[in-house]
Parts: C-alpha cells; sequence; structure tokens
C-alpha cells in the first residue's frame, strides 16, 4: 500500500490538514503498518506533483496548513486503485516461518521467542476485532469489513500454527483439532450483484454457500441436496421469494429450515409479511450494515454464535 496514496483517498473524502490526516491513517493499521508514519514529506511531495494544494486556515484555535485535493490527483487514485498490486504476499517475506523452517532440533530451545510472538499476534487479533465491531456500527462498507474479516481469519489461524510451533519445540505434540462441518447455506437471488455480494460475505464467514438464480431454481436445488438454511430475495421472477418460503414451510422434510429474507423491500408491512410467510429473519439490503447483519442472522440461525439454532 502506499500512503501517498493513501493520503490522496482520505483527501477525496474533503480537505483536511496534516495531524488529522495522521490520525486517520491509524484506521488502516490493522491492514498495513501505518504507525509513526511522518506524513508531511509525502504531503510535500503530492504537492510538487501537482495531486494537492494546501492554504493555511485557523483551525483549533491555530493556523494550520489545510491540503485538498486537485482532479490530477483523484485521476492519479483512480489510475493507482485500478492497477493490479506488485507486492508480494506477506507469507513471501515471513522472517518467522524462515527462522522456523530453518531451526534444527538443537535449536529449539533458543525459540522462546515464539512466546512473544504469538502475544504480538493475540494483540493484532484483539484490535482486528474491535475495528470490526466499531465499523459494524459505523460508516465502512461491506468490502472494508469484508476485508477486515479475512485479516481476523488469518490472524487466529496464524495464532493457532504458532502455538503448535511453540509445542514442538518444547517436545510436545500439537493439538489435535477436530475439523467442524462446514455449515451449507443456499442463497437465492435473481440479481447477480446480490449473489456474489452474499457468497464472499457468507464464505468468509465460514459457510459453504451454493447460489439460485430464482425461487424455482432454489426448490429444485432444495430438493436435492441438504442446506442449513436458505438466504432468499423476496421479488424474484418464475417464483417469488414469499412463495418460495410457503413451499419449504409446507414440505415434511424442509419445514424446519432457517429461512432469512434479505431483500431491497423495507416497510414494517413488508417485514411482517415476510414472517407471516415463514422467514425466520428479515434483512434489508439498503441497511447500511446488511452484510453484517446477514451473517449474524445466518449465525443465529444455524447456532454459530454459541447458541442453539432456532
Amino acid at each position: 500500500m502506499s500512503v501517498p496514496h493513501v493520503l490522496l483517498r482520505l483527501l477525496i473524502e474533503g480537505p483536511s490538514h496534516g495531524y488529522d490526516l495522521h490520525q486517520k491513517l491509524g484506521t488502516f493499521q490493522h491492514l498495513y503498518p501505518l504507525r509513526n508514519v511522518n506524513v508531511y514529506p509525502a504531503l510535500r511531495s503530492l504537492e510538487e506533483q501537482g495531486f494537492v494544494n494546501s492554504h493555511r486556515e485557523l483551525c483549533d484555535s491555530r493556523m494550520r496548513k489545510v491540503y485538498e485535493i486537485t482532479p490530477e490527483g483523484a485521476a492519479e487514485f483512480e489510475t493507482w486503485i485500478k492497477t493490479t498490486p506488485d507486492a508480494p504476499m506477506s507469507a513471501e517475506k515471513d522472517i518467522v516461518a524462515l527462522k522456523l523452517v530453518l531451526a534444527t532440533s538443537d535449536d529449539a530451545q533458543s525459540l522462546g521467542w515464539l512466546a512473544e510472538t504469538i502475544t504480538s499476534v493475540e494483540a493484532e487479533i484483539d484490535r482486528t476485532r474491535a475495528f470490526i465491531e466499531r465499523e459494524t456500527e459505523g460508516e465502512a462498507t461491506p468490502l472494508a469489513l469484508l476485508t477486515a474479516e479475512y485479516r481476523l481469519h488469518s490472524y487466529q489461524r496464524r495464532r493457532e500454527f504458532l502455538a503448535d510451533a511453540m509445542r514442538l519445540a518444547l517436545g510436545r505434540e500439537p493439538e489435535a483439532r477436530a475439523e467442524k462441518p462446514t455449515k451449507r447455506i443456499l442463497v437465492v437471488d435473481d440479481s447477480i450483484a446480490a449473489r456474489v455480494t452474499n457468497r464472499h460475505v457468507l464464505s468468509a464467514a465460514g459457510y459453504e454457500v451454493r447460489l439460485a438464480e430464482d425461487g424455482a431454481q432454489a426448490w429444485e436445488l432444495l430438493q436435492n441436496a441438504d442446506f442449513d438454511a436458505l438466504v432468499a430475495d423476496a421479488m424474484m421472477p418464475v417464483l417469488d421469494g414469499f412463495a418460495l418460503i410457503h413451499r419449504v414451510r409446507e414440505n415434511d422434510a424442509l419445514a424446519d429450515l432457517p429461512v432469512v429474507m434479505n431483500t431491497v423491500l423495507e416497510d414494517q408491512k413488508e417485514r411482517s409479511a415476510a414472517l407471516a410467510a415463514g422467514a425466520n429473519e428479515f434483512v434489508c439490503k439498503k441497511d447500511s450494515n446488511a452484510a453484517r447483519l446477514l451473517v449474524d442472522s445466518v449465525d443465529r440461525l444455524t447456532g454459530r454464535n454459541g447458541s442453539a439454532p432456532n
């Protein structure tokens, strides 16, 4: 990630002074090491390239230099965001993994730093989880939350890896982990964008996801495969969500299948109609936290949040 381009992105939101930009960089620290970054050399370089302008104005009872993005700066950011990243994956520069690979059995006792490394990873887990909880109620986009959740899962897996490495270094066997069967979710929506978004969000949460384009296709899949929950749009061709849910509830084999209606409909009467048709939960796509609400609903209905399935 380029610090200058992060600054350009922040300035797209509006003019800002250097200290404020420095503070805002901290919101990305769970994704990239942006702590203690001196933003002023980067801002000076951006100004020299014509990507930002600056002027002085009174802010918080003192004169500050305020920066604003130029049309050239906005164009530069748009070009950068569309360019395929050429940076390697972090695993390719993983010094911890390198040291573990190179260590011999005689070196095991010198790996005491593993405990400190695990503590550091646990701190990142706490920070990332706090970011997700805070931004779920904030203005983060579904993509931002999805990325943060991916990072959280990565940190959790790394903690497991390091804990096993430390046990081996101490001459113990790694803990056996029973693999839990993956819950299978059927998502039906006539919008390809909604299908793709829901698949990514639910997959990131650890679910296996199948897709259907309308109620009739979903009904056929339900006859031929087992699912742990159904996520259905309301307005669809061939067979709409209300009719699909009605069929599910009338079928002896599927009557208890958990169902979430996920739709752009937002009136209370539409919500009541969905619940009356047999939906267990209702999530409006227009809600700013729709992705998080959908995952929470599916978690509750499948028992993934620790409670018994509804």
